[in-house]
């Protein structure tokens, strides 16, 4: 593999590391809810978990709206950026409802 594609998984975990805490609390307590209720509840779990990753994606873009200008001239865009590391985060929540789910009798 190039060595760029290297360099591009690096710097976008750079990126996901400055929020990776804040959904890592927010799925933490989905799992929970998730557990307590089961099924019933996957509507508004999965609604919460879409407007808590659009209340990030606000906050962190204004937030460190300079460091765009970083990753932007190390050749990685913003829309790489935020679809990388939201598909990754939203794709990790489902992936661990679904091992929740097989977990709770």
């Amino acid at each position: 593999m190039p060595l760029k594609f290297f360099h591009t998984i690096r710097l976008l975990l750079t990126f996901y590391k400055s929020f990776f805490l804040a959904n890592l609390l927010i799925t933490g307590a989905c799992m929970v809810l998730f557990w307590e209720y089961g099924l019933s509840i996957f509507k508004v779990l999965f609604w919460f978990k879409l407007v808590t990753l659009w209340m990030v994606f606000q906050f962190i873009r204004a937030y460190k709206s300079k460091e765009f200008y970083y990753y932007q001239n190390l050749g990685v865009s913003k829309f790489v950026l935020w679809a990388t590391t939201l598909g990754f985060d939203f794709c990790l929540f489902l992936f661990l409802l679904i091992q929740v789910h097989k977990l709770n009798p």
